[in-house]
C-alpha cells in the first residue's frame, strides 16, 4: 500500500493575479464610499483553485490532524483525521468513476466545452445522508469526480420525501449517494422515476485494498469556475431552487467569513487550529458552509451533532461547545432563545464558556430581546456579548453578505416605527415611546468583495436611511438558478437605473437600509403588509404576539390577506395543547390589544391552531405565502377562530345595513341614517350598554370607547365603506351623528358622477 504522502499530491499554487482572473472583479472606484471595501482586504484571494485542492493540502499539511467527529447521545463518537477523509473521498472517487463510467464525458470532449457551458453539461449527484460523517464523504468526492452535488435533506425511511423529490424532478441526476442503512430503507413505491432511476452507491461500503486513485489527474480537470454546488433554497417565499455555486464562489465566500469573524487559517503543520461545533444540518447554505467547510478551509476540527439532539435537549449544544473548548459556533436565533427558555440559571453555571470567541447569529430575522436575554443568563458560565457576530446572508450569494466583527458589541439602532411604516429609519433616542420604537440588530458592514446597495422601487439607490431593496455585486454571488433563465435575467441581472457602468446585481428580495456605514434588515419584499398605505412588518407584529402570549405559543405568523376593500391584517397563532379551551377567547382579545398598542392596526382575523399547522420550511422558516393560501382557502384547522364583524362575528353587528348603490346628493340623507344607525347599534354590541344610555350626539370617549374599540370601529367602518377613519378624522367629527354625515359626504364625493 501506498503511504499518505505518496498518495497526496500537492498541487502548484496559482498566483494572485491568475487566480484573479476567474472571479468576478469590479473596481473599488464603483463602491459609494460608505460602502467601500479597504483597498488591502479587496485583494486577498483565495489560494486554492477549488475544495478539492484545499482538502488535498490540508491532508498534506495536517495528515494527523482531527478534521471532523461526530457525537449522538451515548453512542460512539466516529472521527475523521484529515488524512482519513482525504483518504475516503479518493476511495469513493473510484467507485463513482466505475459506476458512471461511460456516462461520463471523456477528457477531450470536457476540453471542448466552454466554460460557460459546462454548468450545464456537468452531471448531478443528489447526496442523501442521516447526520454523521458520511455526507462531506460523499460531497468531496463528487467534487473531485467533477459532479455536482446537490445537499437534499436527512433521509426518511419508508416515507416519502418532498425535498428530495423538488430537487431531483429539477435536476435530473445522474447518481444517488447515500450510506448503506439509508439506501436499504428507501421505499421505491413512494419515490419517483427521477429518484429511483439512478445508479445509487453507498459510501460507506468502503472496498479493502490499496487506494490507487490519481489524486494528481483528478485535481487537474477541476477548475474555479466549475460548479461546487447546487444548493436548494430552502422556499420561505416561493418553490425551492437550485443555486449554482462555483468553486470560485465557494472559496470567496469562505476567505470573506475568516476575514469578517476574525479568524486565523492555519498555514503550517504547527500552526494553531480553530475548535467549532455544529448542530445544522448539511443541505442548508449556514451548515453546510458555516458549519462545516469553514473549518475545513482553515484546517480547524468541527465537533458534529445532529439537529434533533440540539432540538431535544439545547444544554447538549452549549455543554458541547464546553467541553471541546470550541472558539465558534452559531445557529439562527431561535437557537439561543429555546437554550434560555429550556435551560435553568444553576445549569447554565455549570458550564464554561468562557472560550467561545464567535457566536454567529442568522438564517432568520434576529431579534435583539434574544441576544441580551441569551447574554444575561449564560453570563455567569463565562460567556461574553461582544462574541456575538449577527449576520446577513442568503444562498444565492453563496453565504455570507455582511456581518458585525469579531470582539466587537455588536450595534443596535432604535428607530421611530411610525417612521418605518412610511419607508424611513429615523433614530430615536431611549426616552422615545416604547410603543413606537423597533429596536433593530445590526447586520454589520458588507463581506469581503461584497458591493451592497439599497435601491428604490425605480431602480435608483436609497440615500443613508432611506429603506429599500438590498442589491448584491461580487465574487460571492452565484451563477443564478438551474435552468431559470427567465428568472435568472430579473434576479442576477439587475441594474441600476442611469448607472450601466455599476454593472449586474443581484436582487435579494430583501429589505433594509444603511445606517453610518452599518446594514440593517428589515424583512422580506413580498412578506410586506400595507395596510391604508403604511408599511408593516410582519416580523414585527409576529414579535408582538409572541410576547403577548409567551411560553403559550410556539410559533405564529402574520400576513396580508384578501378584504373587501384592499387587503387587511391576518394571524395565526399555534398554542400549546396544554392550553384550556375556554381561555382561548383571552387569549385572541390580549394579541389585539398588544398589536393595536403597539402598531395602531386590528387584525380582520385571528386563528389559535394547534402546533406544527403553520407550513415551515425545512429550516423552520413561516411560509407565509403557502399560510396566506391555507387562511384564504379557510384549511388551517382552527381551535378558535376570531375576526371582525363583517366577517363572522357572532355578535348582532354582523348584518351591515346595505347602503344605496350611488350615493350622490338626493341619497346622502339615506345614507347618513344608515350609517349613524349602524354605529349605535356597534356601540350597544361592543359597551354592553343600554340602548337608551347611547345617544348620536354623544362623545364616542364618553360611551367608553378605548384605543382598541376605537381602533376596531376604525377597521369596521373602512371594510364596509372604503372610507379611512384617521385620528384627525375622528378627533374632527367625535360623536356618532358628525362622523355619519362626515362619512357620507366621502362617499358622495368618492362617486362617479
Amino acid at each position: 500500500m501506498l503511504s499518505h504522502d505518496q498518495r497526496i499530491i500537492r498541487f502548484r499554487l496559482v498566483g494572485s493575479d491568475d487566480l484573479m482572473s476567474c472571479f468576478t472583479q469590479f473596481t473599488s472606484d464603483h463602491l459609494p464610499p460608505m460602502h467601500r471595501k479597504p483597498a488591502s482586504a479587496a485583494q486577498r484571494t483565495p489560494d486554492w483553485l477549488s475544495l478539492p485542492h484545499l482538502l488535498t493540502e490540508r491532508a498534506r499539511l495536517h495528515p494527523d490532524r482531527p478534521a471532523l467527529t461526530f457525537i449522538d447521545g451515548d453512542g460512539p463518537t466516529p472521527s475523521l483525521t484529515y488524512a482519513e477523509l482525504h483518504d475516503r473521498v479518493i476511495e469513493l472517487t473510484q467507485r463513482i468513476e466505475g459506476v458512471m463510467g461511460s456516462r461520463r464525458p471523456t477528457a477531450s470532449q470536457e476540453r471542448a466545452v466552454e466554460e460557460s457551458q459546462f454548468a450545464a453539461a456537468a452531471d448531478r449527484a443528489l447526496l442523501l445522508f442521516p447526520p454523521g460523517l458520511e455526507f462531506i464523504v460523499g460531497f468531496f468526492a463528487c467534487q473531485y469526480c467533477r459532479l455536482i452535488p446537490v445537499p437534499t435533506c436527512f433521509p426518511k425511511p419508508g416515507r416519502a420525501m418532498p425535498r428530495l423529490e423538488s430537487a431531483a424532478a429539477d435536476c435530473a441526476p445522474a447518481l444517488l449517494l447515500a450510506d448503506a442503512e439509508t439506501l436499504a430503507g428507501l421505499d421505491p413505491a413512494r419515490l419517483s422515476h427521477a429518484v429511483t432511476s439512478p445508479p445509487h452507491l453507498a459510501t460507506d461500503a468502503v472496498q479493502p485494498g490499496p487506494i490507487a486513485g490519481n489524486a494528481a489527474a483528478l485535481l487537474d480537470r477541476i477548475e474555479p469556475t466549475d460548479l461546487g454546488l447546487l444548493q436548494y433554497t430552502s422556499g420561505s417565499t416561493s418553490d425551492p431552487k437550485g443555486v449554482m455555486v462555483s468553486h470560485a464562489n465557494l472559496l470567496t465566500n469562505l476567505e470573506s467569513i475568516c476575514d469578517a469573524f476574525g479568524l486565523h487559517r492555519s498555514r503550517s503543520a504547527d500552526d494553531h487550529s480553530i475548535s467549532a461545533v455544529s448542530w445544522l444540518p448539511p443541505f442548508h447554505d449556514m451548515g453546510l458552509i458555516g458549519g462545516l467547510l469553514e473549518a475545513i478551509y482553515l484546517g480547524g476540527h468541527t465537533t458534529l451533532m445532529s439537529p434533533r439532539s440540539f432540538l431535544s435537549k439545547p444544554s447538549r449544544w452549549l455543554a458541547t461547545i464546553a467541553s471541546t473548548g470550541a472558539t465558534i459556533s452559531g445557529a439562527p436565533n431561535f437557537a439561543f432563545e429555546l437554550c434560555v427558555d429550556r435551560m435553568t440559571a444553576d445549569e447554565a453555571a455549570e458550564l464554561d464558556l468562557s472560550r467561545w470567541e464567535v457566536a454567529f447569529c442568522g438564517a432568520e430575522p434576529i431579534a435583539v430581546e434574544t441576544l441580551d436575554r441569551f447574554a444575561n443568563h449564560f453570563a455567569a458560565a463565562g460567556f461574553r456579548s461582544n462574541a456575538y457576530i449577527p449576520c446577513y446572508g442568503l444562498a444565492e450569494a453563496t453565504l455570507l453578505v455582511a456581518s458585525s466583527r469579531s470582539n466587537h458589541s455588536a450595534p443596535r439602532l432604535k428607530i421611530d416605527r411610525d417612521e418605518l411604516t412610511m419607508g424611513r429609519a429615523t433614530p430615536v433616542g431611549d426616552d422615545h415611546p416604547r410603543n413606537q420604537t423597533r429596536t433593530i440588530a445590526c447586520c454589520g458592514e458588507p463581506c469581503l468583495d461584497t458591493r451592497i446597495e439599497i435601491v428604490c422601487p425605480d431602480g435608483r439607490p436609497c440615500l443613508d436611511g432611506q429603506i429599500g431593496e438590498i442589491w448584491l455585486q461580487g465574487g460571492s454571488i452565484a451563477q443564478g438558478y438551474w435552468q431559470r433563465d427567465d428568472i435568472n435575467a430579473e434576479r442576477f441581472g439587475a441594474r441600476i437605473a442611469n448607472d450601466a457602468a455599476a454593472g449586474e446585481f443581484l436582487r435579494t428580495g430583501d429589505l433594509g437600509f444603511f445606517h453610518d456605514g452599518n446594514l440593517y434588515v428589515t424583512g422580506r419584499c413580498k412578506d410586506l403588509i400595507i395596510l391604508r398605505g403604511r408599511n408593516h412588518f410582519p416580523q414585527d407584529i409576529e414579535a408582538t404576539v409572541q410576547r403577548a402570549l409567551g411560553d403559550q405559543m410556539t410559533r405564529c405568523v402574520a400576513v396580508a390577506t384578501n378584504a373587501y376593500v384592499g387587503e387587511a391584517l391576518s394571524i395565526v397563532a399555534e398554542v400549546s395543547r396544554h392550553t384550556d379551551e375556554d381561555s382561548l377567547p383571552s387569549l385572541v382579545r390580549h394579541i389585539r390589544r398588544q398589536v393595536i398598542d403597539e402598531h395602531e392596526i386590528d387584525a380582520r382575523q385571528i386563528v389559535l391552531t394547534r402546533p406544527g399547522a403553520i407550513p415551515v420550511t425545512t429550516s423552520g422558516k413561516v411560509k407565509r405565502a403557502a399560510c396566506r393560501q391555507l387562511l384564504e382557502s379557510d384549511e388551517i384547522p382552527a381551535r378558535y377562530e376570531w375576526s371582525r364583524s363583517i366577517l363572522a362575528d357572532q355578535g348582532t353587528s354582523d348584518q351591515l345595513p346595505p347602503l344605496p348603490q350611488h350615493v350622490d346628493e338626493s341619497s346622502r340623507g339615506e345614507a347618513t341614517q344608515q350609517i349613524e344607525a349602524w354605529m349605535l347599534a356597534w356601540l350597544i354590541h361592543r359597551s354592553g350598554m343600554d340602548a337608551k344610555d347611547v345617544c348620536r350626539d354623544t362623545r364616542f370617549t364618553e360611551h367608553g370607547l378605548d384605543s382598541m374599540s376605537a381602533v376596531e370601529l376604525s377597521g369596521e367602518l373602512d371594510d364596509w365603506l372604503g372610507v379611512e377613519l384617521t385620528p384627525v378624522v375622528a378627533e374632527t367629527y367625535p360623536t356618532p351623528a358628525k362622523l355619519a354625515a362626515y362619512l357620507a359626504g366621502e362617499l358622495v364625493e368618492s362617486t362617479p358622477h
